[in-house]
């Protein structure tokens, strides 16, 4: 199991998360989003109701992403734990940006 993951754009590595150990209420704080994404998120222009564990993924790497782009560190340590904990074998997410058209894909 690896303990990290990059975020690569256009196969450039514009972020990379290693592992850390995490305390309680950051634990807690990261199931009470969990929890808050179970009624409803936006995907796009898409409501989604009741997502997949899948869909929620996408949504918070979506998030990942727009929060490395600008350079948001909290929002970045936050969803990267989350992803992390929930997708451990997760390697990377990869980005392909293309005429203002975000491609997303979970490896």
């Amino acid at each position: 199991m690896k303990n990290s993951f990059d975020i690569t754009l256009n196969q450039q590595i514009i972020y990379t998360y290693s592992k850390k150990s995490l305390p309680a209420r950051l634990r807690r704080f990261l199931d009470e989003v969990d929890d808050s994404m179970s009624e409803e998120i936006q995907i796009d222009e898409e409501k989604v109701v009741r997502p997949t564990e899948f869909q929620k993924l996408q949504y918070v790497a979506m998030n990942l992403f727009a929060a490395v782009e600008s350079n948001n560190k909290n929002q970045q340590e936050v969803m990267s734990a989350y992803l992390l904990n929930k997708k451990s074998d997760l390697e990377e997410i990869r980005v392909i940006e293309n005429n203002d058209i975000i491609n997303l894909k979970l490896i």
